[in-house]
């Protein structure tokens, strides 16, 4: 008979990396809270006008080329080059997602204040970055840099609860190279809601984002803020989790799972206190938290 899997009473499954986030958007609270509504406008306004100007640019640059009595190949390239750049911006700024894409489907993930300076705030996020579902977790750390709007909290040391998304790679790629993350707090403002995606993240995870914070500095200086962990320093119960994409699993001698159920293949909803451990206290003004 194939094995049950315990869940959350929002139905994520314990103990599987790939927890996706499907709990009712708060919109009223999202655009109060989420900075991604303020970046999404820019990314719409400065690609459709950067785009634009450099379509129109590109084109009048291989008119003028073509013009002359001769062809000026200075211009024709400079033209042939502006114009699909200003067609990717374009582009991309009309597929800016909202603020809510995200939240819909998006993977639960652990997140750590690593720095807070005024409304500056700095999140190391811990996500799993394989693509194949059958293959073992590649774990990666991302560090996400954002503005707080007025009336949120972030304190050096405060877990947070996030959802991974935008992920990014080439079609030949096995993992992600790059992804973002948003607190599950700018979704919803049932602290219910953000305590218990908090819980049903293994405490292994939380403390495997605690031990990122020694590479912070290095983070800071990469360009992408995305680093991998060396599968060797993962423990045991993170690689080779019970559930992959919330269905049983067995792992072959080749290190690779085998399902053995279906997402049906669940035990009845168990309250998140029984199926996790107790998250670490955020700091107080009593006992101040050293920033990486």
């Amino acid at each position: 008979m194939p094995r049950m899997i315990e869940q959350t009473e929002q139905g994520w499954p314990t103990g599987d990396p790939r927890r996706f986030f499907d709990v009712p958007i708060d919109p009223a609270h999202l655009r109060a809270s989420s900075p991604n509504v303020y970046r999404r406008a820019w990314r719409l306004t400065t690609g459709v006008v950067l785009g634009s100007g450099l379509l129109l640019l590109g084109i009048w640059a291989i008119a003028v080329g073509m013009r002359g009595v001769e062809v000026s190949w200075v211009s024709m390239v400079a033209g042939v080059l502006a114009v699909p750049l200003g067609v990717g911006l374009f582009l991309r700024g009309l597929m800016a997602s909202n603020a809510a894409k995200p939240y819909r489907g998006g993977q639960l993930v652990p997140g750590l204040v690593v720095e807070q300076a005024d409304a500056d705030v700095q999140v190391l996020v811990l996500a799993d970055t394989s693509r194949d579902p059958v293959a073992p977790p590649a774990f990666a750390y991302r560090l996400m840099s954002f503005t707080a709007r007025e009336g949120t909290r972030f304190v050096p040391g405060q877990p947070v609860p996030c959802v991974a998304h935008g992920f990014v790679a080439a079609p030949w790629s096995k993992v992600w190279w790059s992804f973002d993350a948003s607190p599950v707090e700018w979704a919803s403002s049932d602290p219910d809601v953000v305590d218990a995606a908090a819980r049903a993240i293994p405490r292994a995870e939380w403390n495997l984002v605690l031990a990122g914070t020694e590479r912070v500095a290095d983070l800071r200086r990469r360009l992408s803020r995305v680093t991998r962990i060396d599968e060797a320093t993962v423990p045991e119960e993170l690689r080779r989790p019970r559930t992959r994409m919330g269905v049983p699993v067995e792992w072959q001698p080749d290190g690779r799972a085998r399902f053995v159920g279906s997402v049906g293949h669940t035990v009845t909803p168990v309250d998140a206190a029984d199926s996790t451990v107790e998250l670490p206290a955020e700091p107080t003004p009593e006992s101040p938290t050293t920033t990486a």
